[in-house]
């Protein structure tokens, strides 16, 4: 059923390519595309789905799989695999590539190995996400160095139908209340698309551990006072679902082509 559902999903997303306006298309003033493998894990097959995970990279690396693969994993057995699309039509040459490495590898192989993926999965749904830096917020200098993050949180919204103007113009209000007190922590916007129950954006954060996430936004909180809690209250009228993941980013479990 599976194997069914991922024909199914690949046939829908190059019929929905296809057919998309040449304008959609169109690398000039697109913002990044991204395109997140969403794996729901039964936690007793964790070992089993990392191992194969990890048998599944050396292949990319020995074949030359010619795309970032950047994986994290959630506190909830969610594992989050992203892919950098170079805009929609980048689906077509992700799709093959993979064909080809299913070729390099013998389809026998890459059949055996995609079943030992499958076995430890509950859940695989497939997304695209579009990075959004107008409504983000991305200070000069940040607080963390790169190589001080281990903490990762999502914060999923769901809008009411047609209130997405007004939630990015509330984004816009955070960016500049942020900037007005000094704020050193990010938050990125990511806009759902195409495989997303729309409208959805999420905000991404980070911390250097769940302890210093946490003490972090509590002396954030108390840096914008009445205004925040003014402004929070607004964004909550527009949001009619929320859900927050929280994680950590995967080295071991992520690959890059030599030429990247």
């Amino acid at each position: 059923m599976k194997e069914r559902m991922n024909r199914i999903l690949a046939f829908a997303l190059t019929s929905a390519l296809a057919v998309m306006p040449a304008a959609a298309s169109s690398q000039e003033n697109q913002p990044p595309l991204f395109l997140m493998g969403d794996f729901l894990i039964d936690i007793s097959r964790t070992a089993d789905y990392e191992d194969a995970v990890k048998e599944l990279l050396a292949n990319l690396k020995t074949h030359g799989f010619p795309f970032v693969l950047d994986t994290y994993s959630t506190d909830d057995s969610h594992y989050y695999v992203i892919y950098s699309m170079n805009g929609y039509a980048g689906a077509d040459a992700w799709f093959k590539a993979w064909a080809e490495i299913s070729q390099k590898m013998g389809p026998e192989n890459y059949r055996a190995l995609h079943e030992r993926l499958a076995a430890a999965e509950i859940e695989r749904v497939y997304q695209f996400w579009i990075f959004r830096p107008d409504i983000s917020f991305l200070p000069e200098k940040e607080r963390l160095k790169p190589e001080e993050i281990g903490y990762y949180t999502w914060d999923f919204v769901w809008l009411a139908p047609g209130k997405e103007a007004e939630f990015e113009a509330v984004n816009k209000e955070w960016i500049a209340l942020s900037a007005a007190k000094k704020a050193l922590d990010p938050f990125m916007t990511y806009q759902g698309g195409l495989g997303t129950k729309m409208p959805v954006y999420v905000w991404f954060e980070y911390g250097k551990s769940a302890a210093d996430y946490a003490a972090a936004e509590e002396k954030f909180w108390e840096a914008l006072g009445e205004d925040g809690a003014a402004l929070s209250k607004k964004t909550r009228t527009l949001i009619m679902k929320m859900e927050t993941k929280t994680g950590r980013y995967r080295p071991d479990l992520s690959y890059t082509p030599k030429s990247k």
